[in-house]
C-alpha cells in the first residue's frame, strides 16, 4: 500500500542512503528542498514546524513526513534535522535519534490495524555532495533500529513486540533530478538482529521468534517519472516507473517457540547465504529468492518425533506481464529443491526396514512462455474481470527442466509449445519428452511395504506401459506429442 511505499523506499532510504561524491556544490537549502521534493513526488505531504539558518547550520524542527489515502495513513515525525555546510560545497545531515511513525490501514473488507513504530539510529554520519539536480548521499551508522511498540486490530489492544536491529551500517544513495528522478542505492550491514513476541488477547496462545542474518548488501535503482500518482499504480507504471532491488546475506538462522494450551511447536534454524531480488516496470513483473544449505529442527507436542530436515538449495521465481498489449510478454516459474534429506527417526516410521532407498529427493520445475495480456494487472476496474475471465492469452511454453527425484525413481522432462486460441480455449501445438528411472522398482517396493495393494500396482504398471517404452534396465521413455485439431500422440501411438 502507499503507506508502506513511504515507508520503505522513504522513511529509511532518503534519510539514511547516499553515493559516490560529485565534484559540485550543494547547499543545505537545496539538500532539504531535495528531500522534500522527493517525499511529495511520493504523494506525500511534507510540513516543518520551524526552519531557518543558525549560522552554517540550516535547522528543520518537527519535520513530519506523511500519507493520507481512503485506505490508511502513515506518517514519520523527525523532531530535529540539522544540515550543515561543512564549507567545501557539501553538506552534513544529522538528525534525532528516534523517529516516530505511526501506520494506520483501513481496508474496505477485513481489520483496521492501527500501528506505532519507531526508528532509532544512533552514531550516524551522513555527507551530502553534488548539485542541487544531481544529489549524492554516503553514510555510516553503527545501529539503526525498527521498532514496533504498539497495534491494535479493530480498536483492541495486541500484545505485539517486534525489534528489528542493523549494525556496522554503510552505504550510499544518488538522487539525479530531470524531469523526474532517477535513483540509485546501494547498502551493507554487518547483522542484523531482530526478536518478535505476540499474545493471543481472546486466548491462551503466545509466539515468540528471534534471529540473525549476517553479511547482509543490496543495491537498488528506480525511475518516477515527472508528475506520476503513486496512488493510481497502473498509470505511473504506463508512464514508466520502474523499480529494481537485489538484496543477499551470507548466513543466519532463528529459534521459534508457540503454545496455546496444550499444543506446542518450538524449532530452530540455520543456514548458509541467500538472497531475494524484485523488478517491476509496465514490461513486467519478478520477484524470487534462493537459500543454501538450510536446516531445520521442528517439535510438536501432537507428533512423538523431532521433525530434522536439511536442504541443500532452494529456490523460486516468477515472472508475470503485468500491461495490456496485442503482443505476447514473457513469463516464468521457477521452483527448486535440491538434496532434501530429512532424518532417519522420522523415515522409521513409514519405513522401519529400510525397504526404501533414502537419497536426497529434488524438485526443479523450470518454465518459460509468452502470454497475451487482455487487461492491467495494477489497475482495479480491469482486474475485477479477472475472477470470471482469464487476464491473458497464452501463446507458448518452454519446459527448460522438469526434475522429481525421490526414493530410488526420478523422472526428468522437457519440451516446447505454441497453442492455437482460435478455438476458444488453448489449444497446445508441440511436444514434451520424459525418462523415468526406477519407476517400476519403486511400485514394486511400496506393493511390498503394503502401501499400494497388488491390482493398483499393477494398474500403476500397465498405465506407464501405454504411454512409454523401455529403454533400458527399469527406464521408460515417452514423447507426448499434440497436434493441430487437439490430437495427441504417445510414441507415435495417437491416444485422443
Amino acid at each position: 500500500m502507499k503507506q508502506w511505499t513511504g515507508l520503505g523506499a522513504g522513511a529509511l532510504s532518503a534519510f539514511l542512503l547516499g553515493s559516490t561524491a560529485l565534484h559540485a556544490d550543494v547547499t543545505a537549502e537545496e539538500v532539504w528542498q531535495g528531500m522534500a521534493g522527493y517525499y511529495a513526488d511520493l504523494g506525500q505531504s511534507v510540513t516543518a514546524g520551524s526552519k531557518g539558518m543558525d549560522g552554517d547550520t540550516l535547522v528543520v524542527t518537527d519535520a513530519v513526513f506523511a500519507t493520507q489515502t481512503p485506505e490508511g495513513s502513515f506518517s514519520a515525525t523527525v523532531a530535529e534535522i540539522r544540515l550543515k555546510e561543512l564549507g567545501d560545497g557539501r553538506v552534513e545531515v544529522t538528525m534525532s535519534d528516534d523517529i516516530p511513525v505511526a501506520l494506520l490501514t483501513r481496508p474496505e473488507t477485513g481489520e483496521t490495524v492501527d500501528m506505532g513504530m519507531k526508528i532509532t539510529q544512533s552514531g550516524l554520519s551522513m555527507i551530502v555532495s553534488g548539485s542541487a539536480g544531481d544529489t549524492t548521499y554516503d553514510f555510516t551508522a553503527p545501529e539503526m533500529a525498527i521498532i514496533v511498540d504498539g497495534m491494535k486490530v479493530d480498536g483492541a489492544e495486541v500484545p505485539l513486540t517486534l525489534n528489528a536491529t542493523l549494525t556496522g551500517n554503510s552505504g550510499s544513495y544518488r538522487m539525479v533530478s530531470d524531469a523526474g528522478r532517477a535513483i540509485t542505492s546501494d547498502m551493507k550491514a554487518d547483522k542484523v538482529d531482530f526478536k518478535i513476541a505476540a499474545t493471543d488477547p481472546e486466548g491462551t496462545g503466545n509466539f515468540s521468534a528471534s534471529g540473525s542474518l549476517a553479511g547482509l548488501s543490496g543495491t537498488s535503482s528506480a525511475s518516477l517519472p515527472e508528475g506520476i500518482d503513486m496512488g493510481d499504480m497502473n498509470a505511473a507504471l504506463q508512464a514508466g516507473l520502474s523499480i529494481d532491488g537485489t538484496f543477499g546475506y551470507t548466513g543466519g538462522g532463528y529459534v521459534m517457540d508457540f503454545k496455546d494450551g496444550e499444543e506446542t511447536v518450538s524449532a530452530q534454524s540455520t543456514g548458509g547465504g541467500g538472497s531475494l531480488h524484485f523488478k517491476m516496470s509496465k514490461d513486467g513483473l519478478s520477484y524470487g529468492g534462493e537459500g543454501r544449505d538450510a536446516k531445520v529442527s521442528m517439535q510438536m507436542s501432537a507428533f512423538p518425533l523431532p521433525i530434522d530436515f536439511s536442504m541443500v538449495q532452494s529456490a523460486f521465481n516468477l515472472t508475470l506481464p503485468v500491461s495490456k498489449g496485442e503482443a505476447a510478454q514473457p513469463f516464468g516459474l521457477l521452483v527448486k529443491l535440491v538434496d532434501l534429506e530429512v532424518s532417519d527417526g522420522l523415515w522409521s516410521m513409514f519405513d522401519p526396514t529400510s525397504q526404501l532407498p533414502r537419497d536426497p529427493a529434488t524438485l526443479i520445475l523450470d518454465v518459460k512462455g509468452a502470454a497475451k495480456m487482455l487487461v492491467n494487472i495494477f489497475d482495479p476496474k480491469e482486474a475485477e474481470t479477472v475472477a470470471a475471465t482469464p487476464p491473458g492469452e497464452v501463446q507458448s511454453l518452454d519446459i527448460g527442466e522438469l526434475k522429481v527425484s525421490a526414493v530410488g525413481a526420478e523422472l526428468t522432462g522437457n519440451g516446447a509449445m505454441t497453442f492455437d486460441n482460435s478455438m476458444g480455449r488453448p489449444m497446445p501445438i508441440g511436444a514434451v519428452d520424459l525418462q523415468l528411472i526406477g519407476g517400476n522398482g519403486l511400485i514394486d517396493k511400496l506393493g511390498a511395504m503394503g502401501f499400494v495393494p497388488e491390482d493398483q500396482a499393477m494398474g500403476a504398471k500397465m498405465m506407464m506401459g501405454l504411454f512409454a517404452v523401455p529403454t533400458g534396465e527399469d527406464t521408460l521413455t515417452s514423447k507426448i506429442e499434440f497436434k493441430e485439431g487437439g490430437s495427441i500422440f504417445a510414441n507415435g501411438q495417437q491416444i485422443q
